[in-house]
C-alpha cells in the first residue's frame, strides 16, 4: 500500500471518530449567551407572632375560675403584666434563668396575683392559645394552657399541641405552642400537598412578666 493511500485512510478514520465523539456530546461547547442557573431560593425567616393580649385577673375573675385556691385573697393585687418584648421581635431585657424556689414550694406560699394571655400563631390569627398563671412575685404557683385553631377557604386547621417546662415551684414557666395547617388541600381526594407548622415559645415570670423566647414555622 502506498503512503498516500495509508494517509487518506488514516484521515478518514479520524474524521469518523471525531464526528462520533461530538455526536455523543463529549465535547459540546457551551452555547453563547446561555443564562446562568438561578440559585435555589433561601428559606425566609418566620415573622414574629403578633403582640399578645395579656392582663391581670381581677378578684372576681380569680374566684370565677377557681384560682382562689392558689392565691391568698387577702394579699391579692392586680399587678399589671409586663410584656418585656413588646414589639415581639427584639428583647428589651434578658429573661431570667429558671431557678427552683425550694423555700417557697416547701412552704406552699400562695400567689399574690394571676394573669391570662391570649396569643396567636401569626398575623392571620388562625391559631390561638390561652395561658393562665399565678405567682407570688418569687415563684409560680399555678399554670394552665389550651390551644385551638380555625380553617378558611385557603387552608385547613389540623391541630395544635402545648408543651411546658418549669412552672409551679420555679421562678419561670416556659410554654411552647405549635399549630398545624394544610395550606394546599384537595377536597376531592382529601390529600394535602403542603403544610405549615408555626410555633412559638414564651417564658412567664412569677410577677406577671412575659418574654417571647423563640418562634418559627
Amino acid at each position: 500500500m502506498s503512503s498516500k493511500r495509508r494517509f487518506a485512510r488514516t484521515a478518514v478514520s479520524f474524521a469518523f471518530a471525531a464526528a462520533a465523539v461530538f455526536g455523543l456530546g463529549g465535547f459540546s461547547p457551551v452555547p453563547p449567551n446561555t443564562p446562568a442557573i438561578a440559585p435555589a431560593p433561601q428559606p425566609r425567616a418566620a415573622e414574629p407572632p403578633p403582640k399578645p393580649k395579656v392582663k391581670a385577673l381581677t378578684a372576681v375573675e380569680i374566684r370565677d375560675r377557681g384560682l382562689d385556691n392558689y392565691i391568698d385573697m387577702s394579699r391579692q393585687k392586680e399587678t399589671a403584666p409586663t410584656l418585656i418584648d413588646g414589639a415581639q421581635a427584639k428583647s428589651a431585657a434578658s429573661p431570667p434563668d429558671p431557678t427552683q424556689e425550694n423555700s417557697k414550694s416547701s412552704n406552699k406560699s400562695l400567689a399574690s396575683g394571676c394573669w391570662s394571655l391570649e396569643t396567636y400563631d401569626s398575623a392571620a390569627r388562625a391559631g390561638i392559645a390561652y395561658h393562665t398563671w399565678c405567682g407570688d412575685g418569687v415563684s409560680i404557683t399555678h399554670t394552665s394552657t389550651s390551644c385551638a385553631g380555625n380553617s378558611a377557604p385557603n387552608y385547613v386547621y389540623e391541630g395544635c399541641t402545648s408543651g411546658s417546662n418549669y412552672g409551679v415551684g420555679w421562678n419561670a414557666w416556659d410554654v411552647i405552642e405549635g399549630w398545624n395547617f394544610c395550606t394546599s388541600y384537595d377536597s376531592s381526594t382529601g390529600a394535602c400537598a403542603t403544610r405549615t407548622d408555626p410555633w412559638q415559645e414564651n417564658r412567664y415570670g412569677a410577677d406577671g412578666q412575659v418574654w417571647l423566647l423563640r418562634w418559627g414555622s
